[in-house]
């Protein structure tokens, strides 16, 4: 059975945030979309500044940090402590930001400790979906929100998530994503039903079809301008938020 490659996160450091010819550039433009998307959410369910916000598998904390440096108090937890260490080094000035080593099964904080729990592009790393997804109702309070992404599990998805991000960039080590952990947003919302959560909505995700877009894949490098977006269909990625009941 094809495991899912985790351990490259170790080896990024620097290039979390300055690397264009690497896979975690995609997601560093990816992270534009999922912040925008989080503040919005935050905004709307009157989740301000202040308010104690946990990123699961938060990586270099590409979401964390800004959400930090605009007041949010915010916890990172990710099982590769060289990425914590980027993500603390890059901490701003009077931001509020703790980064720690921590399961995303088995979460060190007391039950509705948190406004909101982030579980952006994570479920399709980890075995355990129930597990997290359950863990991550426990540790919000109710009224909290969990806003999460991932993929669907579909021929397209393979394609795109699987294969296709090979022609946009040069560098991208095997089995960053395995197919059989991608979640159909129908199983997603039964998972968090069982938790005690409530799917809000759910928007599909996709690259923006634009002049960056295939910039990058003559150069097979990420444009500065390179840009996700949100759409209708589902068949690919898909991001939405739960609430606590």
């Amino acid at each position: 059975m094809k495991t899912v490659n985790n351990d490259f996160y170790d080896d990024l450091g620097e290039r979390w945030f300055e690397d264009d010819g690497h896979a975690i550039a995609l997601l560093r433009a990816e992270g534009r979309l999922k912040l925008a998307y989080a503040r919005e959410v935050l905004a709307r369910h009157e989740i301000g500044p202040g308010a104690r916000v946990l990123d699961v598998a938060c990586g270099g904390g590409l979401v964390a940090l800004p959400l930090a440096e605009q007041g949010f108090r915010v916890t990172g937890v990710d099982l590769s402590e060289r990425s914590l260490e980027e993500a603390r080094r890059r901490v701003p000035p009077g931001a509020e930001a703790t980064f720690r080593v921590g399961d995303a099964t088995a979460l060190d904080a007391e039950d509705g400790a948190y406004d909101a729990v982030l579980l952006f592009d994570m479920l399709e790393h980890v075995e355990d979906q129930v597990g997290v997804i359950a863990e991550a109702a426990r540790v919000v309070r109710p009224g909290g929100v969990v806003l999460f992404n991932t993929f669907n599990r579909t021929p397209l998805a393979w394609l795109v998530a699987v294969q296709g991000f090979r022609f946009v960039v040069r560098e991208a080590p095997n089995h960053i994503h395995v197919w059989r952990l991608f979640l159909p947003p129908s199983t997603l919302a039964e998972y968090a039903r069982d938790a005690g959560l409530e799917v809000e909505e759910v928007l599909g995700v996709r690259p923006r079809l634009d002049g960056a877009f295939w910039r990058s894949v003559r150069r097979r490098r990420v444009d500065p301008a390179f840009a996700f977006t949100t759409t209708r269909s589902l068949a690919v990625g898909y991001m939405g938020t739960a609430v606590r009941r």
